[in-house]
């Protein structure tokens, strides 16, 4: 899981209070831009302090709007060059391209229910919003083809990774092998902890369930997501040594991450953000 970096990452946006930690390994990578939004320096206010980036809070939307303006300003990238998800907890994957630039921020959206985003296109950010969720950046170096896709438990019991993988196969060409699939920071399993009902989708749609589902007391049980979501990718054909997880609970860190079980549910959204450099 990388632990050592992402130690180092969380005590350098505690320390300097700064605005994303980097993802692991693909921050490392010249082609790409690759983050993960903090709760620090935004201008939002109370539940929402500071850095919300969810317009559909009941906050002023030029907070938000000033949010991803400092954003852009801290990675240089023009907003009308950022795409954002319309997500619904689906697995739908969209490719997006120069196009859809600003869409979800400074102008509409022509799409909805749109959870994974994918590009070839270089200098246009992927963009997708996070209180707990999983989030999942794909990279193919072969094709240059990058994707982000939003995985809650919904999403995760409808495979959106594995779609994900899908679609860049597809549309691009991909093979599965040559993808480099990265997890951001989420709720684990510490705290990710659900009634009989939630588990039961899970044992329903996965064969594997059990193996990353454990009880917690009589009625109520913890799943690894992270883990689920490994396995559907290595079933699609990903290597399982370019698959690098995520140390960091965004519930055992909501000062630093926004946390919907963290805050009991009055909370704002992070996003996770992945670019290919022009």
């Amino acid at each position: 899981m990388h632990k050592n970096f992402y130690d180092q990452q969380l005590e350098r946006v505690n320390t300097a209070k700064l605005r994303y930690i980097e993802i692991y390994p693909l921050s490392g990578m010249p082609q790409l831009i690759a983050g993960f939004t903090t709760r620090f320096g935004g201008v939002s206010q109370g539940d929402y302090a500071t850095l919300n980036l969810n317009f559909n809070r009941p906050e002023p939307l030029e907070n938000v709007r000033e949010n991803y303006r400092l954003l852009s300003e801290d990675l240089n990238i023009p907003l009308n060059n950022m795409v954002l998800s319309h997500q619904t907890h689906t697995n739908n994957v969209m490719v997006v391209t120069k196009e859809h630039g600003g869409m979800g921020i400074i102008r509409p959206r022509t799409y909805t229910d749109i959870d994974g985003i994918l590009t070839s296109e270089s200098n246009l950010m992927l963009v997708t919003l996070y209180a707990d969720c999983v989030p999942i950046y794909f990279f193919d170096p072969v094709k240059k083809v990058i994707g982000l896709s939003h995985s809650g438990w919904r999403g995760t019991v409808k495979n959106i990774g594995g779609q994900t993988i899908k679609k860049m196969v597809s549309e691009y060409g991909s093979d599965p092998s040559d993808i480099h699939v990265s997890i951001g920071p989420h709720i684990r399993d510490c705290c990710f902890e659900v009634g009989s009902e939630v588990v039961k989708e899970f044992w329903d749609n996965f064969s594997f369930a059990p193996s990353y589902i454990k009880p917690k007391s009589e009625d109520k049980w913890v799943i690894d997501l992270e883990g689920i979501i490994f396995e559907c990718l290595i079933r699609q054909g990903v290597d399982k040594k370019r698959i690098y997880g995520c140390s960091i609970c965004t519930r055992c860190n909501k000062d630093t991450f926004f946390s919907h079980r963290g805050s009991g549910g009055k909370t704002g959204t992070g996003a996770a953000f992945l670019m290919i450099r022009g």
